[in-house]
């Protein structure tokens, strides 16, 4: 909204919400990483208690002209009511985008490892990136990775393996076969990516995790099973044959 809090936050001077890339909140000149100088500052601000809970979001950003379809996903925020960093007056904005080894460089990521692994009280480290992989082990390792759905919106077709989930979380082990040569099938005959395929299961758990929230067991059942799902599409990516990922998949859900 318009408030003071949200309006220093668009700003980027929020005291308890800061933004930290290789342009904001420098102390020094290096403009293209994030530098040791500059984590060292922001370390230093974590003595002194707070009463607000800080939050310090690492991104790469730049200051610049949108294409068209930048222009299109910042108009969308626009319309349902989220205002953006102020624009600049010349018309550029600033805008965000995934961070990685380029621009927070080893020496910087380890000058904050002991604060990411033991963070001050009311204190939290978002590190925005496209991929864990964008970053250092060592970062990762520390953190908690979450999933945050981008702003294009894609369709997942479900309806092809319902049927292997009517009895869900139960999975017949006489199917398991079946259903890993109906999900091959399934992807051959509509010449999709096996990733899509996962993606799609994926978001069937995801539609039933919100329909039982109320089920703490089945909650966490169906959070495990997410998660195997993301395992598996690790696994495609070390070019390991869709079939045996898709028979991996069956029998573990059969097992269990």
């Amino acid at each position: 909204c318009n408030c003071r809090n949200c309006r220093w936050i668009r700003e980027n001077k929020h005291p308890a919400v800061m933004t930290v890339s290789q342009i904001d909140n420098k102390n020094d000149d290096s403009s293209y990483v994030i530098s040791v100088k500059q984590v060292n500052s922001l370390l230093d601000t974590l003595v002194n208690s707070s009463d607000y809970h800080r939050v310090f979001i690492f991104c790469d950003a730049e200051i610049k002209n949108l294409n068209n379809e930048e222009q299109t996903e910042y108009n969308e925020f626009k319309e349902i009511g989220f205002l953006p960093p102020q624009e600049e007056n010349n018309g550029k904005i600033w805008y965000p985008s995934g961070i990685n080894m380029r621009t927070l460089q080893i020496a910087a990521a380890n000058t904050m490892l002991k604060s990411i692994e033991e963070p001050p009280s009311k204190v939290s480290f978002i590190f925005l990136t496209n991929n864990t992989s964008d970053l250092i082990s060592t970062i990762v390792s520390r953190s908690q990775a979450f999933y945050v759905p981008d702003t294009k919106k894609l369709s997942y077709e479900t309806d092809f393996f319902k049927r292997y989930f009517e009895n869900y979380p139960v999975f017949n082990k006489t199917q398991a076969l079946d259903f890993a040569q109906s999900l091959l099938t399934y992807q051959n005959q509509n010449e999709l990516e096996p990733v899509y395929i996962i993606d799609c299961l994926q978001f069937y758990l995801t539609e039933l995790l919100k329909s039982n929230s109320q089920n703490k067991i089945l909650m966490t059942k169906i959070i495990r099973d997410i998660e195997k799902l993301e395992k598996s599409k690790n696994m495609l990516k070390t070019y390991i044959k869709e079939q045996t990922v898709y028979e991996d998949l069956a029998f573990y859900f059969a097992e269990n």
